[in-house]
């Protein structure tokens, strides 16, 4: 389909269409799976013209524009349950609520606490300052379809990640997990809602871990959420 420098309309949105944000090595991917098993509509986002022409072929409309930026503008006319694929090498859901919450609280990164991470499988440092996490410990399929017993350990997984990390009991810090749902093997997305609930519930003033996390594999960030800068002044006379 044709490529756009930018924008969408409210009426091409429909309930079951699908956002992918980053049309690199996981975006194509995601855009050519999702293209072969599903009928809905489906929207990719990148900043790179290159990247965007390699998927001609597809029927799939692509938007020349950055992805963070692009949800910020365009998340008032989406639909609820749209499905976002992030496929861009930052914690999307963090940067958006960075972004979106800005007029209502700030939304400052802070480290990581080192205590939590004897209490997580396998952990590396991630870009931007997240934390990576995982029970793996080696690069799995790119096809993975979650199942009971990992595919390559053979391992039974009686613990989904993204529960793991909910249940997360950390001194000074609430946590915030967006789960991950699995639209094809080894390709997960979540809903425009679960971004919508993230952005309201760290609207609590405080320490928080906001992470996105599937059975197997998640990513954690450290914020501080505070009162903006206009409702801490003091009221004039």
């Amino acid at each position: 389909m044709t490529q756009r420098e930018s924008g969408i309309y409210k009426e091409e949105i429909l309930k079951d269409a699908v956002f992918i944000i980053g049309a690199g090595h996981f975006g194509s991917r995601a855009a050519r799976l999702l293209n072969q098993k599903s009928d809905a509509p489906l929207f990719i986002v990148d900043v790179d013209e290159n990247n965007l022409s390699k998927l001609e072929d597809l029927h799939v409309k692509r938007i020349r524009y950055d992805g963070v930026h692009f949800l910020m503008k365009h998340y008032h006319i989406l639909n609820p349950e749209n499905i976002i694929v992030p496929a861009i090498p930052v914690h999307l859901a963090f940067e958006w609520v960075k972004c979106h919450s800005e007029k209502k609280y700030q939304a400052k990164q802070i480290s990581i606490p080192e205590q939590i991470k004897p209490h997580l499988p396998h952990t590396w440092q991630g870009g931007g300052g997240s934390l990576l996490v995982s029970y793996a410990d080696f690069t799995c399929p790119e096809d993975c379809p979650e199942p009971e017993c990992c595919t390559i350990s053979g391992k039974r997984r009686d613990r989904p990640l993204y529960d793991l990390l909910k249940r997360l009991d950390v001194l000074d810090f609430r946590v915030h997990i967006i789960k991950s749902r699995q639209l094809a093997p080894g390709l997960g997305g979540y809903k425009v809602q679960d971004l919508t609930r993230a952005a309201e519930d760290l609207a609590r003033l405080g320490k928080w871990l906001l992470g996105t996390a599937c059975k197997c594999h998640g990513i954690l960030t450290g914020l501080e959420v505070r009162e903006t800068a206009q409702k801490q002044m003091p009221a004039q006379v």
